[in-house]
Order: C-alpha cells, then sequence, then structure tokens
C-alpha cells in the first residue's frame, strides 16, 4: 500500500491511495471529517480483483463470487458502520467475469416452476447453498439512504441472459429485485425439458427478502401475457404498414390519371 496522508482542521484526507489487495489493484483517495456526526467520502477504483473474499471481509457475507473491476464514489456519515451504511450515496459499477450471485438458482427456479404448474407461476425462498453462475456480469447503480438503485443489470451464462432492475438495501440486507431471465439454450444434463419449452422466451423473477434468505416468485403467466403483447404490437405493424401501402398505390393510380 502507498498512501499520502494530509489532516488540517479536523479532516484528514488520504490521496493518493493506493494498494495491491485481493489479487489485483487498488487507486483512489479517502478522507474523512470529525463532524458530527462523522463525514466519509471515498472513490476508488478497483481493477481485476476477486470480489468475493473482499466482500467476505468487508461486509461478513460472500454473496457475489468472481474477477474483475469495481468503481466506487460514496459518501457517508454516522458514528457506527450500521449508520454509515444506511446513510450511503452515490454511485457504483461493477464489471465481473466467471463468478456467481449465491443464495438462488434462476435456471433451477425457472425449471421447477415450469415443472409444477406447466406455466401458472411459483414461489419459495433461495438457499445459502445455491448459487446462479455467470460467465460476464455489469451493473450500475445510484445510491441513496444505503438503497442501491439499479436498472441496467446484464448477466451471461451458459444457459441464461439475464437482465433486471431493483433496488439493494444495504442498510438492512434487503432486496426488492425483478430479474428477467432469458432462457438462451438447454446444455445436455442440465437445461432438462423444462427450459427446452421456455427457450427464448423471457420469464420474470421477483427477488425480495433479506440476504440470508432470498424470496422469490416467478411469474409464467406474466410471460405468456407479454408475449402476446409482443405479438399484437408485430401484427399491429404489420396492418399499418399494409394499409400504408395500400394507399401509396391509390395515390399513384390517382396521379397516373
Amino acid at each position: 500500500m502507498q498512501l499520502q496522508l494530509r489532516a488540517a482542521g479536523g479532516k484528514a484526507e488520504i490521496s493518493p491511495l493506493t494498494a495491491d489487495l485481493y489479487q489485483g489493484k487498488l487507486a483512489g483517495s479517502l478522507s474523512v471529517a470529525a463532524t458530527a456526526p462523522a463525514r466519509v467520502a471515498a472513490k476508488q477504483t478497483l481493477t481485476g480483483i476477486s470480489v468475493g473474499p473482499l466482500l467476505k471481509d468487508l461486509a461478513g457475507q460472500e454473496r457475489l463470487e468472481g474477477r474483475g473491476n469495481v468503481a466506487l464514489d460514496v459518501v457517508s456519515q454516522g458514528d457506527t458502520v450500521s449508520a454509515l451504511k444506511r446513510a450511503l450515496g452515490g454511485t457504483a459499477r461493477v464489471d465481473l467475469r466467471d463468478g456467481a450471485i449465491r443464495g438462488i438458482n434462476v435456471a433451477q427456479v425457472i425449471r421447477t416452476a415450469k415443472a409444477r404448474l406447466g406455466g401458472g407461476g411459483d414461489s419459495g425462498a433461495g438457499k445459502a447453498e445455491e448459487k446462479t453462475d455467470f460467465s460476464d456480469l455489469s451493473a450500475s447503480f445510484k445510491i441513496a439512504n444505503g438503497v442501491a438503485h439499479n436498472e441496467d443489470l446484464a448477466l451471461k451464462s451458459p444457459l441464461l441472459r439475464v437482465a433486471g432492475s431493483g433496488d439493494i438495501d444495504l442498510g438492512r440486507d434487503r432486496l426488492d429485485y425483478v430479474a428477467k431471465a432469458t432462457v438462451v439454450t438447454s446444455l445436455q444434463g442440465q437445461g432438462g425439458p423444462e427450459l427446452e419449452a421456455l427457450k427464448g422466451l423471457t420469464v420474470p423473477v421477483r427477488l425480495s427478502g433479506s440476504f440470508d434468505q432470498i424470496g422469490y416468485k416467478v411469474d409464467l403467466g406474466g410471460m405468456v401475457s407479454d408475449k402476446a403483447k409482443e405479438k399484437l404490437a408485430e401484427r399491429r405493424d404489420e396492418v399499418r404498414k399494409e394499409a400504408e401501402d395500400k394507399l401509396k398505390d391509390r395515390l399513384k393510380g390517382l396521379l397516373g390519371r
């Protein structure tokens, strides 16, 4: 680690701050103001890090695995760690490869829902030992009052493509999130007939509850409804185009005369 510290007037600033850690590198700045309550600001870029061990040491939980880049520009205030988490604000971005989200297996959830109800829906809770593997994951967050809001999740795995949006409450260790999983293929021995039947379709999965036990609700009926709306929109566009073509033909006939 290398750092330069300046302190004056009740404020300490560390800039630049660089370090080799968690198989990667950190570069940025950190400041602490001795106000009441204390105010902390951090602007950090972590490159090539192993995010699982970092989260385990930082938050006591390893809900996300993988290696890649994390960018943070955050501020907070408080006299305890929990108070700092609840007051956190700023922005963050994550770009990871070859990892997993622990606590739920999205492919298994969809497969079970399809097998049980054949098109209706299903609900339940994830387990700590379950995980959703990915080859690539990217997401950006706007953070306010300890809640990180995301609108652009992009996750790729051999079986699924997942987009999503929602809130991750860092201060209370909870989330309220909608993941939209598109089944892209069914690997031999892994996907099964349930996923094969849903290939090419997007399945909404609502995730909610505490990080320790993530609840889920699969809406296969909503998926069918969305697909019907898409078909209706496509047909509406076709009808409009046909009407425009007929109108053009009539105008050409009139002009020709």
